[in-house]
């Protein structure tokens, strides 16, 4: 058997000097061992089910103050998800073909110049112009 409580969810904004009130009705359906828990819990604060499960609601961190980062792997998911990212990273070691891959393509776009002088190379000589 599972027990259910049908109870209203209030909120209030003020906008304009004027109150408006946001309600939302929520059932959860509980298993017998938890609906006994919550009616005992209840019975020892003198309270009902209810009015237990308002309360405890009423002391959660509002959903804007629990804010957190992203995890690099939240942030991969959701460049993939954008087009941004070609595709997701796996945590297997690359095969002997991929690693030989790599290999070839590193020895074909090699340079025995450091990329740091390629960039000084690139942006020619520096002009110095008087400051005075």
């Amino acid at each position: 058997m599972t027990g259910g409580y049908d109870g209203a969810y209030q909120n209030i904004l003020t906008s304009g000097g004027k109150s408006i009130f946001l309600s939302y009705q929520m059932t959860i359906t509980l298993t017998e061992q938890k609906n006994q828990t919550l009616a005992a819990e209840a019975a020892k604060r003198g309270d009902s089910p209810e009015t237990l499960l308002r309360d405890l609601i009423r002391h959660l961190p509002l959903a804007s103050t629990t804010e957190r980062s992203m995890t690099g792997r939240e942030l991969a998911e959701k460049l993939y998800r954008e087009g941004k990212l070609l595709n997701l990273a796996t945590r297997r070691p690359l095969s002997p073909e991929e690693q030989a891959e790599r290999e070839r393509l590193a020895r074909l776009f090699a340079s025995d110049k450091p990329a740091s002088k390629m960039v000084i190379e690139d942006r020619g000589p520096y002009e110095w112009l008087p400051t005075f």
